[in-house]
């Protein structure tokens, strides 16, 4: 299974912390395909990984706080030397694929529409999650947005209704952009 961090590893919530969500997947998926067996990662090197991440972001995209999912699988493969590939319109067999072939899933997402009870309230407009496995209950998952989203499940239709693309321009999500970001090794 795939080690777990929140995307405040020492639970400091601050503006960096709130946004680092793209980094937090990008490290979990690094640890998993590292084959790291711990279940939760320790928080001090988490810290220091957000901080590579966010260095390579001013120094390649000029900023840090939200990037896209082009943008985050640009940054994976050129930290970690992972691949990734983007599927546009994604459907439960894309997922499920992705994950009986030993890959893992990153899920942009509005996190208010995923209403995860763990969330500071309301949840935040940008979001991502990693998705880990499958069983039918649902899908598995390690979403960094709470320190409780280790394994956390969601259903498909809650994950598909939350999915969105950060755009730029409007600084915000569109919900009608429905992508995810397959890695692997």
């Amino acid at each position: 299974s795939c080690s777990f961090s929140p995307q405040a590893p020492t639970a400091n919530w601050d503006e960096l912390h709130n946004e680092s969500c793209e980094e937090a997947v990008a490290i979990m998926a690094y640890e998993y395909f590292s084959e790291n067996t711990s279940t939760i990662l320790n928080p001090e090197q988490v810290e220091s990984q957000i901080d590579v991440l966010t260095h390579w972001q001013q120094q390649n995209l000029g900023y840090n706080l939200s990037i896209t999912t082009e943008e985050t699988a640009r940054m994976i493969e050129s930290v970690y030397k992972l691949k990734t590939k983007i599927i546009k319109d994604f459907t439960e067999k894309d997922v499920k694929q992705a994950i009986s072939q030993n890959q893992l899933v990153i899920l942009p997402a509005n996190g208010r529409l995923l209403n995860n009870p763990y969330f500071k309230s309301p949840g935040p407009i940008y979001h991502m999650l990693l998705i880990t496995g499958y069983d039918e209950q649902g899908f598995i998952t390690n979403d960094p947005g709470t320190k409780r989203g280790y394994n956390y499940r969601y259903s498909f239709s809650t994950l598909y209704k939350a999915s969105a693309s950060w755009v730029h321009d409007t600084q915000t999500t569109d919900t009608n952009i429905k992508n995810i970001i397959i890695v692997s090794k």
